[in-house]
């Protein structure tokens, strides 16, 4: 999980050290909607930023390698959305508030995987103990 999640934010690194000039004077700005999960992830980017992105709590129960793969497809349907024949955007992708987003979610996912893991531990500990 870890490395899905740092190999996505060197991509999106990538992508910072090349965005491209900013579109001249675009009245519309567009919105692209990404989802996965069957719509238990969503993301919208408008403006070439993320302005909004959901996880469904049921989904916090999964493993963080699938969560954080569920997060990049809805991010990613988006953003192919944009490139795929809509509006041309009047501003970059900001790839910053994505990586935000991103950190987020994999020190949201470190977190549980500790405390679930402390859960086993307690669990494995009490069916050890000599029953009285």
């Amino acid at each position: 999980m870890d490395d899905l999640l740092t190999e996505t934010r060197r991509a999106l690194e990538a992508v910072r050290s090349g965005r491209p000039e900013t579109l001249a004077d675009s009245h519309e700005v567009p919105a692209a909607h990404g989802s996965a999960a069957d719509g238990l992830v969503t993301a919208t980017i408008t403006d070439g930023r993320l302005d909004s992105f959901m996880i469904d709590p049921r989904l916090m129960r999964l493993p963080s390698w699938e969560l954080a793969e569920h997060v990049m497809t809805a991010v990613n349907e988006a953003l192919d959305v944009l490139r795929g024949g809509q509006p041309a955007i009047g501003q970059p992708v900001d790839v910053d508030a994505l990586a935000s987003g991103l950190h987020e979610v994999q020190d949201r996912s470190i977190r549980q995987m500790a405390q679930m893991s402390q859960t086993l531990q307690d669990v494995v500990a009490l069916l050890r103990e000599p029953r009285r």
